[in-house]
């Protein structure tokens, strides 16, 4: 599902469907705004799955990503009950650092609900920078070696 009126196409960013629960909103009925944050690391999440291996096997091996700048511009509100696609890609990345971008779309009008921003920094356990795993490296290079 992708809104014409967006400045990004979304064809290629990675996608989850969530229903928003009655838990996730707040006293007006609508989601409380940290809660997309929430969402946000769900797609994040799923989208490391699909491109390499679920975060836990990472954490495993001994790498943490620490989030070290975040934002979100809020557009319109959803609300209890609404569909929502949220939409994740890797805009940039360094050596140590990864940087995510996101949207989320209502699927009864289309409209977009939020966009926002998620930058992280590897490390290991005792929470000091490291570069990323040589192999998730090469493959966010194949991937995303146009906007990178």
């Amino acid at each position: 599902m992708i809104n014409p009126g967006l400045s990004v196409n979304l064809t290629n960013w990675h996608s989850e469907r969530l229903r928003v629960r009655y838990a996730d909103t707040d006293r007006m009925g609508v989601v409380y705004h940290a809660n997309y944050f929430i969402y946000f690391e769900a797609c994040r999440s799923e989208l490391i799955r699909s491109l390499w291996k679920p975060y836990s096997e990472l954490e495993k091996e001994g790498y943490l990503l620490l989030v070290i700048d975040a934002g979100c511009r809020y557009r319109q509100a959803a609300e209890y009950d609404d569909i929502l696609f949220v939409y994740a890609t890797i805009s940039k990345f360094t050596d140590v650092r990864i940087r995510f971008e996101y949207r989320i779309i209502r699927d009864s009008d289309q409209a977009l609900i939020v966009e926002g921003y998620t930058e992280h920094c590897f490390a290991d356990k005792k929470g000091k920078p490291c570069r990323m795993p040589p192999e998730l490296k090469e493959i966010l290079t194949e991937k995303y070696q146009n906007d990178a």
